[in-house]
C-alpha cells in the first residue's frame, strides 16, 4: 500500500472534507415518509397489503437515497411482520435478531411507533421541554441504524470484520460501541478465552448493553463507561485492538484539543506492544455516488492527525465508496512543523500538528469550558446586581478584564463587563453608552425591569443555583422568582448577548475587518445569518439612505428582533429576508458585497453537499459582476494561544473550497489569532 505524505492534505474538488450536521428535513423524502405512514397504518390495523406497499417503496428508494440510513432496517421489520411463525421462530434463535425485534415490538410497538412518528414529522414535538423525548429519539435512531439486522446489505459487514484479523483469545476495546453491534460479533470470535470491552458514554446505550449481556449470559463482554477524557479503561488493562467505528469524525471535529489529547493518549496507554488502532468511518464520495446519509470525515484528515499523535498507517480497506477502514500501529510522536502559509496553494493544506482543521462546538448556555475563576466572576456579578453592591460589581469587572484574553475568547466576558459599566454609570453616563441605536435596544432588552433578563442569564449560564465553588459564600441563596425561563429562551439570549455585545471591539478588532470589507455609501450589501443585527446596523450606517442592506436569517426569532429594531428607529435601508439552508433568497445580480460572519464553518461542516452547492450558487447568482464575498470566521489557533470559544475552521479549507466554487481570493487579514477575514471575487463564467 502506497503511503501518502501525512503532513500534506490535498483538496481536489469543492466537497467539504467533513460533515457532522443533522440532515433532518433534507433527508425526509416523500418516499420515506409514505413508507413510514404505511407501517404505522399496519400497526394500527394489520393489513399485509400495507407492508407490501411499503416494501415496494423501500426497494425503489434504497438504491437511490439515504445510504446506510434506516430504510433497510425498516424494510426488514416489514418483512418480519409478514413471516410465518416458523420463520420468525428460526431467526429469533439468534440473540441479536431477537434483541432488535423485542426492542421494536414491546409495549404494543411503542418504540417503533414513536420513532416513525417523530422521525418523519408525522407528529411534531409539543411546546415546552421535550428533553426526555428527544433523548429517547436519539437512542432509537442509533439503535435502528447500528443494530439493523440488515446492516450487511449496505456495509459489507463480514468483509470488514475479516480484515480486522481477530483471533480467539484476543482482547478488544470497542470504543463508542453504541448498542453493541460489533461488540457482540467480536465476542463470538474471540471466544471465552478473549475479552471485549464495550465502551460507551451514553447512559441509554450502557443500560441496554448491560441488559443484553445479562439476558444472554455473555461472559466475555465487559460493559465500560467512558468520557471525553479517555476511553474508560483502567491503566493496567492492555488490549490487542482498539476499534472505533463511526465515531472519530466527532473526535476530530467536536472534541477540544485537550479532550482529544487525553482521548488519544488513553488509546496509546491501552494498546499492547504490537497492538493496532482500527478506525472505520464514513467517507465523502465523488459526484454520482450515493453519499452516506450522516456524518463523514475525509480519511486523509484522520491519517494526518494521528501521524502527529504517533500512529503510523499500516493498512487500509474500503469495500464501498461510503465506508473505509484504517489500521494503525504505534510509532514515535513527531514534533509539529512550523506553519508555511506562504507556500500554500488553493488545493493543498499543510497539516502541521495534531490540531484539527475543524472545530464544531455548539454555542449555548452550557457552562462547559468555564473555569472556576470564570464561575466565581459570574457569581460575584450576580450577587452585586441582586444586592446593589457596587464593590462586588467593580471586583467582578476587574476579574473579567483579566480573564477575557485568556479563556473563552469571544464569549460573554466582555459583554458582562459592558453591563457592569452600564449599571455603575450615572444617568449621563448611561445616555452616552447608549447613544448608538442598536446599543440602546440591547440595553433595553437586558436591563429593563431592574436587569431581570441579565440576572436570569447569569443564574443559569453559570449554574449558580446548582454549584458553589467559593467556600466564602456557601450560605448565599441564589434562588429568586425570575429563574424559570426555558432553556431555548436562554440559548437565544446567549447568542444575542454575545453577538450584539457593544464591547466586541475589545476582543475581535471589529473596526479593522470592517475596513477590509470596504462598504461604501450607496452600495447594496447582504448580511447573511445576521443574528441580532450587529453588522446589519453598521452596514446600514455605511451605505446610508441611498444604499440597501439585506438582513437574512433562517432563525425567525433573530429576524423578528432586527425587524423590531428597524421599526423602532425607522431604518428604511434595512430589508429583512427569511432564507433557506439551500437558498439565500437574494435578488439576482444585485449585490456589491455579501458578508458572512461566524457562519461559513456551519455551511462547510453541517450542510450536505447538494444543500451547500445550491446555497453557494445562490450567493454567486446574487453578486454583481465585480461583487465581493467577505468571509469572517473563527480560526484554529495553535496550542499556546487561547481558542475562540465556539466553532472554528482553518481558513485554508475555506479558500480551497471556494476556489472550486469559482471564487478567487483577493485578500486575507488576521486581525487577531482567533479571527480571519477573507475577501473573494467571483470568477466570470
Amino acid at each position: 500500500m502506497a503511503i501518502k505524505d501525512p503532513t500534506v492534505l490535498n483538496i481536489v474538488d469543492k466537497q467539504s472534507l467533513i460533515h457532522v450536521g443533522s440532515l433532518d428535513s433534507f433527508d425526509i423524502t416523500e418516499g420515506g415518509k409514505n413508507a413510514a405512514g404505511l407501517i404505522l397504518e399496519y400497526l394500527d390495523k394489520p393489513d399485509p397489503d400495507k407492508l407490501n406497499e411499503a416494501i415496494d417503496i423501500y426497494e425503489e428508494i434504497i438504491p437511490n437515497e439515504n445510504f446506510g440510513g434506516e430504510y433497510t432496517a425498516l424494510e426488514w421489520m416489514c418483512k418480519y411482520f409478514l413471516m410465518d411463525d416458523k420463520k420468525k421462530q428460526d431467526i429469533e434463535g439468534m440473540p441479536a435478531i431477537a434483541g432488535f425485534k423485542n426492542m421494536m415490538v414491546r409495549n404494543d410497538y411503542d418504540n417503533l411507533k414513536t420513532y416513525l412518528q417523530y422521525k418523519y414529522h408525522i407528529v411534531e414535538y409539543g411546546d415546552g421541554d421535550n428533553t426526555e423525548l428527544k433523548a429517547r429519539m436519539r437512542f432509537l435512531e442509533d439503535y435502528i441504524l447500528f443494530n439493523n439486522p440488515d446492516r450487511e446489505r449496505w456495509e459489507t459487514t463480514r468483509e470488514n470484520i475479516e480484515r480486522l484479523a481477530l483471533q480467539p483469545g484476543m482482547e478488544v476495546a470497542d470504543v463508542g460501541c453504541g448498542p453493541g453491534y460489533y461488540s457482540f460479533k467480536f465476542s463470538d470470535i474471540v471466544g471465552d478465552s478473549g475479552k471485549v470491552y464495550a465502551i460507551e458514554t451514553n447512559p441509554r446505550h450502557l443500560e441496554y448493553l448491560n441488559e443484553y449481556v445479562s439476558e444472554n449470559n455473555i461472559g466475555n463482554v465487559i460493559v465500560t463507561k467512558s468520557s471525553f477524557e479517555g476511553i474508560g479503561l483502567s491503566p493496567d488493562i492492555k488490549v490487542d485492538i482498539v476499534y472505533i467505528c463511526s465515531l472519530y469524525h466527532n473526535v476530530y471535529a467536536a472534541f477540544t484539543d485537550a479532550e482529544r489529547d487525553s482521548f488519544v493518549a488513553s488509546i496509546r496507554n491501552a494498546l499492547r506492544d504490537g497492538g493496532r488502532l482500527i478506525i472505520v468511518d464514513n467517507d465523502l464520495v465523488t459526484e454520482g455516488e450515493l453519499p452516506y446519509h450522516g456524518p463523514y470525515v475525509n480519511q486523509d484528515m484522520i491519517v494526518s492527525q494521528l501521524y502527529y499523535y504517533g500512529f503510523c498507517l499500516v493498512d487500509s480497506f474500503q469495500f464501498t465508496p461510503q465506508r473505509y477502514g484504517l489500521i494503525f500501529e504505534m510509532d514515535e510522536i513527531p514534533e509539529a512543523k512550523d506553519r508555511e502559509l506562504a507556500d500554500r496553494m488553493a488545493h493543498t493544506v499543510n497539516v502541521n500538528s495534531a490540531g484539527s482543521l475543524i472545530r464544531y462546538r455548539i454555542i449555548g448556555t452550557s457552562t462547559s469550558g468555564y473555569t472556576v475563576r470564570g464561575k466565581r466572576c459570574g457569581r460575584l456579578m450576580h450577587e452585586g446586581l441582586i444586592s446593589g453592591d457596587r464593590g462586588k460589581l467593580e471586583k467582578a469587572y476587574k476579574a473579567f478584564e483579566k480573564l477575557y484574553p485568556l479563556e473563552r475568547v469571544g464569549d460573554d466576558y466582555t459583554a458582562l463587563m459592558w453591563f457592569i459599566s452600564y449599571y455603575l454609570a450615572d444617568d449621563k453616563g448611561r445616555e452616552d453608552m447608549t447613544s448608538d441605536s442598536l446599543t440602546r435596544f440591547y440595553a433595553d432588552f437586558f436591563c429593563g425591569n431592574d436587569f431581570e433578563r441579565l440576572k436570569s442569564y447569569l443564574l443559569y449560564k453559570f449554574h449558580l443555583e446548582l454549584h458553589n465553588d467559593d467556600e466564602e459564600n456557601e450560605d448565599v441563596n441564589y434562588d429568586y422568582t425570575g429563574k424559570d425561563f426555558p432553556i431555548p429562551t436562554l440559548n437565544e439570549w446567549n447568542e444575542f448577548l454575545i453577538f450584539n455585545n457593544p464591547n466586541r471591539f475589545m476582543w475581535e478588532r471589529t473596526d479593522e475587518f470592517l475596513k477590509t470589507a470596504g462598504v461604501k455609501e450607496g452600495e447594496t450589501v447582504a448580511d447573511i445569518g445576521c443574528g441580532g443585527g450587529f453588522f446589519t446596523w453598521k452596514f446600514a450606517q455605511s451605505v446610508g439612505e441611498t444604499g440597501t442592506v439585506y438582513a437574512t436569517e433562517i432563525n425567525e426569532d433573530a429576524l423578528h428582533y432586527v425587524q423590531d429594531f428597524k421599526a423602532d428607529y425607522g431604518i428604511a435601508q434595512i430589508k429583512t429576508l427569511e432564507t433557506k439552508m439551500n437558498d439565500a433568497c437574494l435578488p439576482e445580480d444585485s449585490l456589491d458585497m455579501i458578508f458572512m460572519c461566524s457562519m461559513y464553518h456551519a455551511v462547510y461542516i453541517t450542510d450536505i453537499e447538494f444543500v451547500k452547492d445550491e446555497f453557494i450558487a445562490s450567493l454567486k447568482k446574487a453578486l454583481k459582476k465585480n461583487g465581493r464575498l467577505v468571509i469572517v470566521d473563527n480560526n484554529i489557533t495553535d496550542r499556546d494561544t487561547p481558542s475562540y470559544y465556539g466553532p472554528g475552521i482553518s481558513p485554508e479549507l475555506v479558500i480551497a473550497q471556494l476556489h472550486y466554487y469559482g471564487f478567487s481570493l483577493v485578500s486575507e487579514n488576521y486581525p487577531i489569532p482567533q479571527r480571519f477575514v477573507l475577501v473573494f471575487k467571483k470568477e466570470q463564467d
